[in-house]
């Protein structure tokens, strides 16, 4: 009778277990039933092996900048607080060890391009800092006023290229500038206009002095301009790139992805009479993926 009694006791127990193994299981047909893209989106969005599916992201521009670190690089800079004070950068680029990269690739004519904008895109500068026997680089950098700048560490090393960013405060009464409306027409501080005409995924710019088009621009940077793409808020850099190195031609030509709608500050730059001019210009871009 003792063994009866226990035998009644697994089986209610076994009863029991069944019971609550199909009240979960309605539970989470119930839930897929309510929100079915729930577990639909979790398996897009990763492959196999856990990393992110490409086709997840395919078809949108990569974005650089907006990290401090990537790909076992790091961008460190020295004594940040004094930068602006001592109107001089130091800063590193180490790997996953901490020892400075020495080895970078000519891009752009150049091994280091330093990009600093203050946050509400303005005080542009584009520098090229000299690296020192140590491993480090340096660039007089003037921060003339308060806030909140964005240093972007533009590279390339064993063939592949990077953008590395970082925050540097200037301490003082700080008042964001609101960003320039959009326009196809901005004026460099040497008096030259210049005129954008976008065509989706190509800009092209023309430029004028006194009403005559401007053609003898000379080569800057190994192509006939440079330009730098950031979106507002978060300052994601985009890299763009010329559609021709040709040094002579009547237009300065770009091929531009925009990755996602919203406001963005182009900046170019082109050389004449052996000096470089810089003008900005503010796009309004809609969603470009139709998402």
């Amino acid at each position: 009778m003792k063994q009866i009694k226990n035998m009644n006791s697994l089986v209610r127990v076994a009863l029991f277990g069944g019971l609550l193994v199909l009240v979960f299981a309605g539970a989470t047909l119930a839930g897929a039933a309510v929100d079915p893209d729930v577990d639909r989106e979790a398996a897009d969005a990763h492959s196999g092996d856990g990393e992110p599916d490409a086709h997840a992201t395919a078809g949108r521009p990569e974005v650089k900048g907006l990290a401090q670190a990537e790909d076992g690089l790091r961008l460190v800079i020295e004594d940040p607080r004094r930068v602006a004070q001592s109107g001089r950068l130091v800063f590193k680029i180490v790997d996953e060890d901490g020892a400075p990269v020495r080895d970078f690739d000519v891009e752009h004519d150049r091994r280091m391009h330093l990009i600093v904008v203050r946050r509400d895109l303005s005080g542009f500068q584009h520098l090229h800092p000299e690296q020192t026997a140590d491993g480090a680089w340096e660039v007089p950098l003037r921060l003339a006023e308060a806030g909140s700048y964005r240093l972007f560490a533009d590279f390339s090393t064993d063939g592949r290229a990077h953008t590395l960013g970082i925050d540097l405060n200037v301490d003082g009464p700080f008042e964001a500038r609101p960003l320039p409306p959009a326009t196809t027409t901005a004026v460099t501080e040497s008096g030259y206009e210049v005129r954008l005409a976008d065509g989706g995924d190509e800009v092209r710019f023309t430029v004028f002095k006194d009403g005559a088009r401007v053609r003898d621009i000379e080569p800057y940077l190994g192509a006939r301009g440079h330009l730098v793409a950031l979106r507002q808020g978060d300052l994601a850099f985009l890299h763009v790139h010329p559609e021709s190195q040709a040094a002579v031609g009547a237009d300065i030509r770009f091929a531009v992805e925009y990755p996602s709608e919203g406001a963005y500050r182009l900046f170019l730059q082109f050389k004449v009479d052996g000096r470089v001019h810089t003008a900005a210009f503010t796009r309004e871009v809609g969603d470009p993926h139709g998402d």
